[in-house]
């Protein structure tokens, strides 16, 4: 059976990356879709109208929310499970009708932002093409797939027009840095033409999914990089780190705990998965410590940029949370609820 829920305003109602079977019905106040667009990369919001479905596409495809629902105001929403949706869907067919319409424009917007981003009516050549691709990942925050498409371009162009390009862009990637913000457009380098020919069909692997390809997440030497100095044998792993601060901060040694954090914070050179998610830890886990330290500015600084630099990672809740014990310390008890209830 279907239920209502009510919600304040301001509150999430699910988060981007969130896994959920449920499907929500706008009944009254106002609730809105909060994305980034494939083409420029910028935040974009789009306001569901009331009697208006949302959250159907990941739901019944069984994949991660892709967009943030937030309230405006005093909101109540209809809940279906994903069982009661199909089962009212089957006995209603325009429902039905009016889905495969806005999932047709959807799509058809797709397809155009898609073919503006790789130029698909230009006439650049394949290495240009490539490069693009690649770089359209990186600033869609597809890490994973761009990584592999730099790879590729390394791979195929030992000499290419764009080689200092991707090899600085594929290294920021690897260690999973944003794309750069400033940075210039692909189109505004100046390239001589490219002479020799190449099978272009690596190109349809390169905007595969990563789950479609040879070893995606795999890092193989780069024979283009400088060579460096080797890491000392003694330098501990940022997970290690992690640990070692948090039996520091169960043990009230909230100091030690903090120069620990700091210290996984100023790690640059990570590339493992374990790694990365420790440094995003450590920051989370820093905000709580000054929290312990009573320095509030500086714990609210670091929750907050936690939750800008990791939206849908795994302390974004807690983050939540920390804030609303932040501004109840404070004595500020409406910017409280309104952080538990997130």
């Amino acid at each position: 059976m279907p239920v209502i829920k009510n919600y304040s305003g301001g509150s999430i109602i699910y988060f981007e990356g969130e896994k959920s079977e449920d499907i929500y019905v706008l009944q009254t106040g106002r609730v809105v879709l909060i994305s980034t667009s494939i083409d420029t990369g910028e935040e974009t919001r789009e306001e569901v109208q009331k009697g208006e479905f949302f959250g159907p596409k990941s739901s019944l495809g069984k994949y991660p929310r892709e967009e943030t629902a937030q309230v405006i105001g005093p909101t109540s929403v209809i809940v279906f499970s994903q069982p009661e949706f199909e089962q009212m869907v089957m006995k209603n067919t325009r429902i039905i009708i009016k889905m495969l319409k806005v999932f047709s424009k959807q799509l058809r917007e797709i397809h155009r932002k898609v073919r503006q981003i790789l130029k698909a009516d230009s006439a650049r050549d394949p290495e240009y093409e490539l490069m693009n691709v690649a770089e359209s990942f990186y600033r869609s925050g597809s890490i994973d797939h761009a990584v592999y498409a730099f790879e590729r371009y390394l791979s195929y162009y030992a000499n290419g027009s764009y080689l200092s390009r991707a090899k600085d862009l594929l290294t920021m990637a690897r260690k999973g840095q944003t794309f750069p913000h400033g940075y210039a457009p692909l189109s505004s380098v100046a390239v001589e033409p490219v002479s020799n020919q190449i099978d272009t069909s690596f190109m349809e692997q390169a905007s595969m999914p990563a789950t479609s390809v040879d070893n995606p997440f795999a890092f193989p030497e780069d024979p283009f990089d400088e060579p460096q100095e080797a890491p000392k044998a003694t330098k501990k792993p940022a997970t290690e780190i992690l640990a070692e601060a948090r039996k520091l901060f169960n043990s009230g040694d909230f100091d030690s705990a903090l120069n620990h954090f700091d210290k996984i914070l100023n790690l640059n050179h990570l590339s493992t998965k374990p790694d990365l998610e420790a440094k995003a830890a450590a920051l989370f886990e820093k905000g709580r410590c000054l929290i312990k330290l009573k320095k509030l500015t500086d714990a609210a600084n670091s929750l907050t940029e936690y939750l800008k630099t990791y939206p849908s990672g795994s302390h974004v809740k807690q983050s939540f949370f920390q804030l609303g014990l932040i501004a109840e310390i404070s004595g500020n008890q409406e910017r409280a609820r309104t952080f538990y209830s997130k």
